[in-house]
């Protein structure tokens, strides 16, 4: 049991005249959970740097503080799977019928002696740049990452047994972006402020996969697919076209099978052969944000002090699983009042929700973007106001610094999403699939509102 990693590390360092830096690394490390064969990793990293502000040709502009151009690549190595997945793993409580029935062992997890380092391949590029002695500050960065050799743990036929699969390597992967921030501060007379502002672009695209990767797994059903030229996790779905207004609507629709009646939901036939089946799933959309951003504001005034921090994603899906229960009818559950103000009654009622059926929930209940919605959020995530009593009135005390605080977190959010909490990844139902299940919402606990109060002393 337990795993080792062994590491040997080489760095050299050059800085020429504070104007030229330039560093280089290699590594090699050894990880006991891959067999002998691939049991080793070589890995490195080579930066450059420029500090233009300092050429002489700027060194004595007089609003150009700091001008700095940056570039480098690397190779890391990822070795986050579980011990000895290269040896297959038995287990208890198996029982073998010789006359007698007789406990014994067997296979519970299949091994892969093949399976090796996962390796990403970065490149970087950017510029930090400080203006009018500091007040104005901006940096943007460049990313491009590939990801070779994922480590997997690739589903197999039910007909294999019931071991668990083993980890294999497979997969290339694309993350490439944009980081923007920027920083103003300024000091008039007794006030201070500070504005800092970010925003991150983020481009997820699968390059190679062989064979594809279901995940998202809810009952029997997979619901995301890892797919060449799709993002990892990406939802695998129907997708709806509106409700079904009348018999006319019913019948020159493509086939959905028997009992389809006004008022059930109407699905897009992908493939023009006039059939729905699980040929006209498509990929709908991604629980991976097109871009981030954040706000982070600072106001000192004499003893006070005011923080805001704002942050939000943008552009992402989420598929809530908790809506197909409670607007399916398909369990015993009450439903929501949307569905119960806004479902179909008859013709041209709605084209959203379908009819409340019990019989029609085989229809209504696929797993479609009928329950795709919008995650995208902006969220006030801290607010605090401080203030710092005037060091003379503390003397006779022995305190140095006095402060008190009040706070919150989590206190705005806003969002079109109908969920509990649009800040929410894998839900603690779909944790062993990891990215596979991120954006699925079975009624994740939400993050909590909350407020404080404090002191802080300083003797």
């Amino acid at each position: 049991s337990g795993n080792a990693l062994l590491s040997f590390f080489g760095k050299l360092s050059y800085n020429y005249d504070q104007k030229y830096v330039a560093t280089a690394t290699l590594r090699r490390d050894g990880s006991s959970r891959f067999g002998p064969e691939n049991r080793w990793g070589t890995f490195y990293a080579g930066s450059l740097g420029w500090r233009i502000d300092k050429e002489n040709f700027l060194v004595n502009n007089e609003w150009i503080d700091r001008l700095y151009l940056r570039a480098g690549y690397g190779r890391i190595g990822n070795q986050e799977i579980s011990d000895y997945p290269s040896i297959a793993k038995l287990g208890t409580s198996y029982y073998y019928p010789f006359g007698v029935v007789e406990s014994g062992y067997a296979v519970n997890q299949l091994g892969n002696t093949r399976v090796k380092w996962e390796s990403s391949d970065q490149f970087n590029a950017g510029v930090d740049v400080e203006v009018l002695n500091g007040s104005l500050a901006f940096s943007v960065d460049y990313f491009n990452k590939v990801t070779s050799d994922l480590l997997v743990s690739q589903p197999i036929a039910s007909s294999s047994g019931t071991a668990s699969p083993a980890i294999i390597n497979n997969g290339k992967v694309l993350n490439r972006g944009i980081e923007i921030s920027i920083t103003h501060r300024k000091t008039i007379n007794d006030f201070t402020y500070s504005v800092t502002g970010n925003v991150g672009t983020l481009h997820n695209e699968v390059l190679e996969v062989n064979p594809v990767i279901q995940g998202g797994a809810i009952g029997q059903t997979n619901i995301t697919l890892i797919e060449k030229g799709y993002p990892i996790g990406s939802f695998y779905l129907y997708e709806m076209e509106g409700i079904f207004q009348n018999a006319t609507d019913v019948i020159t629709h493509a086939n959905q099978g028997s009992n389809i009646k006004p008022g059930d939901v109407k699905y897009k036939d992908q493939d023009g052969n006039g059939i729905i089946d699980g040929k006209d799933r498509v990929h709908a959309g991604s629980p991976i944000p097109d871009f981030t951003a954040a706000l982070n504001i600072t106001l000192n005034y004499k003893n006070w002090d005011l923080s805001v921090f704002f942050q939000g994603a943008y552009g992402q899906e989420i598929f809530s699983v908790l809506n197909r229960d409670i607007e399916g009818f398909y369990r015993p559950f009450n439903v929501t009042q949307r569905y119960y103000d806004n479902h179909w009654t008859g013709e041209g009622t709605t084209n959203k929700y379908p009819r409340a059926s019990w019989d029609a929930s085989g229809n209504n209940t696929q797993y479609s973007t009928r329950f795709l919605e919008n995650g995208s959020y902006t969220r006030l995530k801290n607010l605090q106001l401080g203030y710092a009593f005037s060091k003379g009135l503390l003397d006779r005390y022995g305190f140095s610094g006095v402060r008190v605080y009040v706070s919150g977190t989590n206190l705005l959010t806003f969002t079109k999403y109908s969920g509990m909490d649009p800040e929410m990844t894998v839900s603690d139902n779909a944790l062993g699939q990891g990215e596979r299940a991120a954006g699925m919402d079975w009624g994740t606990y939400p993050s909590a509102r909350s407020y404080n109060v404090g002191i802080n002393l300083t003797f």
